[in-house]
C-alpha cells in the first residue's frame, strides 16, 4: 500500500483530529497532534516557572503518537511522558490555559519543540501531523497539505458535542484568529494543498475527498467535486 506523510491545519473544532483519525487508521498512519506538544510544555512550566526543561526538551519529554497497522488496528496508544511521569490525562485542566499562549509566544520554545516533532516524524516515517503552521514549518514536502475550515456555529456545536461530557474540557470557539487566516494563506501556496469547507459535509465525505485526492480510488474524482461543489479548493498540479 502507498505510505503518506499528510499535514492538517485549520481553526479550532474544523474537525482536524476526526479527519487525522481516519486517515491514519485507514492508510495505517502515525497520528501526531502537535498541540498536546505545546500543553505538555505548558504543563511543565506551569509546576515550574522557571522552566528547567529549556534546553533539554528532547530527552526530558517523550510524545509517543497514537500509530495504527495497516489492518486500522492500533499497534501504539497516544502517551506523552514528562520526566518518566505519564501526563497525558493531565493536560486539559483550564489554568493552562495561560502558559499553553505563554509557550507559543516563545520563539525559542518553538524551535525545540519544532527539533522534538521532527525527531518523531523521522522515526514514523509514515504519519498524518495536525497543528497550526505545520505545513510550512514541519511538513513541507508533504504528500498533501490541507487546510480544513468550517463555519463558525458548525464549529461551536461540534466543540460543544465533543466534550458534552468532559467537563474538564474547554468548549470555547471563536471566529478564525490572525494567525489562522496567515496559514491559510501559507497552504494556499504550496504544490500539494487541498482546502476543505466542512461546513456541510459530514465526516465520510470529507475523508472520502482527501482520500481521493491521495489517490485512493473510492469514488470518481468527478464524484468526489459533486459530493463538496465549490467547498473543495484544490491546488495540487
Amino acid at each position: 500500500m502507498t505510505r503518506h506523510s499528510i499535514s492538517i491545519d485549520g481553526p479550532t473544532a474544523s474537525g482536524k483530529s476526526t479527519l487525522a483519525t481516519g486517515l491514519a487508521e485507514r492508510l495505517g498512519l502515525a497520528f501526531l497532534d502537535t498541540g498536546l506538544t505545546y500543553r505538555a510544555v505548558g504543563y511543565a512550566v506551569s509546576l515550574d516557572p522557571r522552566q528547567p526543561l529549556r534546553g533539554r526538551l528532547g530527552s526530558a519529554l517523550q510524545h509517543h503518537p497514537v500509530v495504527y497497522d495497516n489492518a486500522g488496528k492500533v499497534t501504539q496508544k497516544h502517551t506523552i511522558v514528562l520526566e518518566g511521569r505519564e501526563i497525558t490525562e493531565e493536560l486539559w485542566d483550564p489554568s493552562l490555559e495561560s502558559y499553553l499562549k505563554t509557550v507559543a509566544r516563545d520563539a525559542a520554545w518553538r524551535k525545540e519543540i519544532l527539533r522534538l516533532h521532527q525527531r518523531i516524524v523521522d522515526e514514523c516515517g509514515d504519519i498524518v501531523v495536525v497543528g497550526r503552521d505545520v505545513a510550512m514549518t514541519l511538513l513541507p514536502a508533504a504528500d498533501l497539505n490541507v487546510y480544513l475550515t468550517a463555519g463558525l456555529a458548525v464549529r461551536r456545536e461540534r466543540r460543544r458535542a465533543q466534550y458534552r461530557d468532559r467537563r474538564d474540557r474547554s468548549i470555547a470557539v471563536g471566529p478564525p484568529t490572525g494567525l489562522d487566516i496567515e496559514n491559510r494563506a501559507a497552504v494556499r501556496t504550496l504544490p500539494r494543498s487541498l482546502e476543505l469547507d466542512s461546513t456541510y459535509l459530514p465526516v465520510p465525505a470529507v475523508l472520502t475527498c482527501v482520500l481521493r485526492r491521495l489517490g485512493h480510488p473510492l469514488v470518481s474524482a468527478n464524484g468526489c467535486a459533486v459530493l463538496a461543489g465549490s467547498l473543495i479548493k484544490d491546488r495540487t498540479p
